[in-house]
């Protein structure tokens, strides 16, 4: 396969014909063959971003409804096979990424449609900021994309996106998707390649919005690169999401639905969990279920599969785990619980390590790899305070019975708090360190428009 940049409506190669593979997270073998964009390449984007902003802003709301449930048709007529290219990519169950990013993505695209068809408030009025830049990470990136571009294009503006170079795939997905329904060529062009093309498109000065999700890292230097310039910044990342088992709930039949939000994703995705707080009173007792459950777990070999036990994205985060491990064994984490399952390739063995520090470097700053810390505490309050010492905000899970939910979760300091499940919002926006700039995700929000209040004297 061929996996190439879309351009002024069309599918073409990067100018200097580069390209690199990209790899099966399953087994190694080559899926795709991926143009490598350079700074031409995104010079050539907005030369046709320009001219179809033109048109694009004279639009009527109810000509941008019609394109996104276009869009939103699409994708719902093609949704498994999308569901089942993004999986292979990405290394995940089919039946998950249908849920959690097709689906999820037809949705936003659905509600931002019918929003758009709602009057403004009395006195608001809005016009689009312009040419909006969209980062995105690997994990589910339809629904980031989505995320971002709904709003995008209701509020009129011309959008170039950068695709994780972990998922080429999902630039093919979307430029066979705007081709289908006829998208005006130029208004949304879409990018394969690396770290230093989205600084580019996040420091060049014809762009004026960028929104991205990723690593604390990527957002830090996306951040470096746009910030000179005043843009208008939406950044999304940084994860040390905690999980609290309370008393009173039955962990060991609900083991597999606790060991979910850590396993299925490896610990790589911004909702994964990394961090485990159980009491002291039922410690003994979880550690010797948790390591029943694992003892008969498998890897998913395959998207068909629906093990939770996921596949690396790539190799190099191997041998993270492993510096790691070795690290947290040095600051005196014990590993309490592994598969017993062989593996090979880009399958490792998640890692549960206990008595870890709670002020400890490993337990405050971003793993992304399957090494999970585990803290048995006397008080639930304790699991609340440790949690709290993160400067990184994203989520956190609660399992327990629900009289005793509330008492916790409005004590936590994440951006969402949800009651025995996992993967129940739309978007997900954290506070602290997990996110930067303007958050307001709506189409007629500071973010996506420009917004002027109109007053007129009596």
């Amino acid at each position: 396969m061929e996996i190439l940049n879309f351009v002024s409506g069309e599918f073409t190669a990067s100018g200097n014909q580069k390209t690199f593979a990209k790899l099966s997270p399953f087994d190694n073998s080559e899926l795709a063959q991926v143009s490598d964009s350079d700074a031409m390449d995104v010079i050539r984007c907005l030369q046709s971003s320009k001219k179809a902003l033109t048109a694009f802003e004279t639009s009527t709301l109810e000509q941008r409804a019609q394109l996104l449930n276009k869009l939103a048709d699409y994708f719902e007529q093609n949704a498994k096979e999308i569901a089942y290219q993004e999986a292979l990519h990405q290394g995940l169950p089919q039946s998950f990424v249908l849920k959690n990013s097709v689906q999820i993505a037809i949705s936003i695209l659905k509600d931002t449609a019918q929003d758009l068809l709602q009057p403004l408030p009395s006195g608001k009025f809005v016009k689009a900021s312009g040419l909006v830049g969209i980062i995105t990470p690997w994990s589910l990136s339809l629904r980031l994309v989505t995320e971002r571009l709904a709003p995008a294009l209701a509020a009129g503006n011309a959008v170039i996106i950068k695709v994780s170079e972990q998922s080429p795939i999902t630039a093919k997905i979307l430029g066979e998707a705007f081709k289908a329904i006829e998208l005006p060529a130029g208004l949304v062009q879409v990018l394969n390649g690396g770290a230093d093309v989205a600084q580019i498109i996040a420091g060049h000065p014809g762009i004026r919005a960028i929104a991205a999700a990723g690593k604390s890292s990527t957002m830090e230097a996306i951040a470096k690169a746009a910030l000179p310039q005043m843009k208008k910044l939406q950044l999304s990342g940084g994860a040390k999401n905690a999980a609290i088992v309370l008393n009173d709930f039955d962990f060991k039949n609900r083991m597999n639905e606790i060991m979910t939000p850590f396993l299925l994703g490896q610990g790589q995705m911004c909702w994964n969990m990394t961090r485990l707080f159980v009491l002291d009173s039922f410690a003994k007792e979880f550690n010797e279920a948790l390591t029943t459950f694992l003892q008969d777990l498998k890897p998913l070999t395959s998207p068909e599969g629906d093990s939770i036990w996921t596949p690396l994205i790539s190799a190099d985060r191997a041998a993270i785990l492993n510096q790691k491990t070795q690290f947290g064994v040095s600051e005196h984490g014990k590993v309490v619980a592994q598969p017993n399952a062989e593996v090979t390739g880009n399958f490792v063995k998640p890692t549960f390590m206990l008595d870890l520090p709670n002020c400890s470097v490993m337990q405050q700053d971003e793993l992304f790899t399957p090494l999970f810390l585990m803290t048995s505490v006397k008080y639930q309050h304790e699991a609340v305070k440790w949690t709290n010492t993160s400067y990184l905000a994203h989520s956190a899970i609660v399992w327990a019975p629900q009289e005793k939910f509330l008492k916790v979760a409005e004590k936590l300091e994440v951006g969402q708090v949800s009651l025995n499940s996992w993967m129940t919002e739309q978007s997900i926006v954290g506070i602290k360190q997990s996110s930067f700039g303007i958050p307001d995700m709506s189409w007629s929000g500071a973010f996506y428009s420009d917004v002027k209040k109109l007053t007129m004297a009596p």
